[in-house]
């Protein structure tokens, strides 16, 4: 298969990597990562192995496994997102990350959380929730841009706001917000800055020290290309002392195993584990590591920069063919997800055809969504034009 000429730009062979790892390819043009990643062949082969020893027994007993283990991921992740390896916590989706800060805050009657309403119901139900308790939900008007500014989160903002939730990208538009400055004004105004990054890890480089969040969660069943069921986790440290433990577990206190389990004394880890009520998947977790080596060796800097360059390309040959992309142009608020319409074209029966053709897209919000990855080369997107209407 003909490589993309990008892939000699970033200093990866695409075209082996497609053999090499990602199986889908020998079916698939798979545009629909926003949805669902298709994990590579290395996530695959660790996941095996693991089942295959827990099944012989084969595996660490106890803290060698949930311990040693779980720390050497742990820090690996700690690079990944470029922050401290007692700032993580892994849980399992995006809501339980979040509601972390929702049930464990000591709000007040009056208190107010701002989000973007277009935002995904993970990232707006948590707030929600908190009316009965008599905090205000305010949101970020989009009035038809797919986009906003710091202005509007301003806008928003009073001295009752406590917490700012966005997402790092959407998952609808692909706008990619601009987290560094509004984590500056929630700063200056006492606030906290949560992000939902979802849609960004594993495409985009997330740094969490460059963007100045107080809590940042992803889930790695999409970009990330790591199933379901481990979302990692980053809370600062000023976030962890200022927090309840929502859902307390053995896990949660300081010491790890106790002397004795029956010795009950509720002190609070200073980590970010204090949030792991228990065990948690460990087979998920190891899967996850696989992709994380497999994102460190290529560079998160030369994977976003193709997703970036590969992106540009699909948009310009979708103007061409007079497709109108909702999505921002604007380069800093660019992602792997493109937005597009056509006046007269039923999504979802366009969807419905590149199905049948083994094109995957998804519609989301009346608008076909694409959403792209580094491995994807120019006979995706010639299959792809190849089936939409001229």
């Amino acid at each position: 298969m003909e490589a993309s000429p990008l892939s000699k730009a970033v200093g990866f062979d695409v075209a082996s990597l497609r053999k090499e790892q990602f199986r889908v390819t020998e079916k698939w043009t798979w545009f629909n990562h926003a949805t669902f990643g298709p994990p590579p062949r290395t996530y695959v082969e660790t996941i095996e192995d693991f089942a295959h020893k827990m099944a012989g027994a084969e595996l660490p007993e106890g803290a060698g496994l949930w311990g040693d283990a779980l720390d050497r991921v742990r820090a690996k992740a700690a690079q990944f997102f470029n922050c401290d390896v007692d700032d993580l916590a892994f849980l399992k989706s995006t809501a339980e990350g979040i509601g972390v800060v929702a049930l464990g805050l000591d709000w007040r009657s009056g208190d107010q959380v701002i989000a973007y309403d277009q935002a995904f119901p993970a990232d707006v139900y948590p707030w929600m929730n908190l009316a009965s308790r008599g905090v205000e939900l305010r949101l970020i008007a989009d009035r038809g841009r797919q986009r906003f500014d710091v202005e509007d989160v301003e806008a928003l903002m009073t001295p009752r706001t406590r917490v700012v939730c966005l997402e790092m990208v959407n998952f609808g538009n692909g706008f990619r917000a601009p987290l560094a400055e509004v984590a500056r004004l929630c700063h200056e105004r006492g606030a906290w800055l949560v992000v939902d990054a979802t849609q960004a890890a594993g495409a985009m480089r997330v740094d969490v020290q460059e963007f100045g969040c107080d809590v940042l969660v992803a889930h790695g069943y999409k970009f990330m290309m790591s199933g379901w069921g481990t979302a990692i986790c980053y809370f600062a440290p000023h976030v962890r002392s200022r927090l309840g433990v929502p859902e307390p577990g053995w896990k949660s206190v300081q010491k790890i195993p106790p002397p004795s389990l029956v010795d009950y004394k509720l002190d609070w880890a200073a980590e970010a584990r204090r949030f792991e009520p228990g065990i948690p998947d460990m087979m998920s977790i190891f899967g996850t590591e696989a992709v994380i080596d497999l994102m460190t060796s290529l560079g998160t800097r030369q994977i976003e920069d193709r997703v970036m360059e590969y992106g540009a390309e699909v948009t310009e040959a979708l103007e061409d063919m007079k497709w109108s992309v909702v999505s921002s142009h604007r380069n800093a608020e660019r992602s792997g997800i493109i937005s597009v319409q056509r006046e007269g074209v039923d999504m979802d029966q366009l969807n419905h055809r590149l199905q049948e053709r083994y094109v995957a897209c998804a519609v989301r919000e009346g608008r076909m969504r694409i959403s792209m990855h580094f491995y994807n080369d120019r006979s995706d997107l010639e299959r792809l034009l190849d089936c939409l209407p001229d």
